[in-house]
């Protein structure tokens, strides 16, 4: 078997055990989806990397476990690694946004001291 088929095993069963269910229950909600017969000994065989996952289950399976399916497709440390990264990217996003509200908020106060300033002047010409 592949890394991908070993990772999706185990991420098959750490996920399905974090959703409480059972490879019984878990078959019967694939079976669902699919709309065809998938055995419980077919989800137990996933997951010892005994039996190849056909597309339609596996997306069956991450929709049944509120997964997005990549998330079956990558080791806990990709994923962490990946979610590292996307902290800090929104770090940096929310400190870009900081100073865009910064300086909209300057450039409103610019505008506002320019109607009022344009006003003065309208008034004192008589308009």
């Amino acid at each position: 078997m592949t890394i991908a088929t070993e990772t999706f095993a185990r991420r098959l069963t750490v996920e399905r055990q974090r959703a409480g269910l059972s490879q019984a229950a878990l078959a019967a909600l694939i079976t669902d989806r699919i709309g065809r017969s998938i055995d419980p000994s077919a989800v137990a065989r996933a997951e010892k990397h005994e039996r190849a996952v056909r597309l339609d289950e596996a997306v069956a399976i991450a929709d049944v476990l509120q997964v997005p399916l990549t998330s079956l497709l990558q080791d806990r440390g990709a994923i962490d690694e990946e979610i590292d990264e996307l902290r800090r990217e929104l770090s940096l996003l929310q400190w870009r946004l900081g100073k865009a509200e910064e300086e909209a908020h300057h450039a409103q106060d610019s505008i506002s001291a320019t109607r009022r300033r344009m006003e003065e002047l309208e008034a004192a010409r008589g308009e």
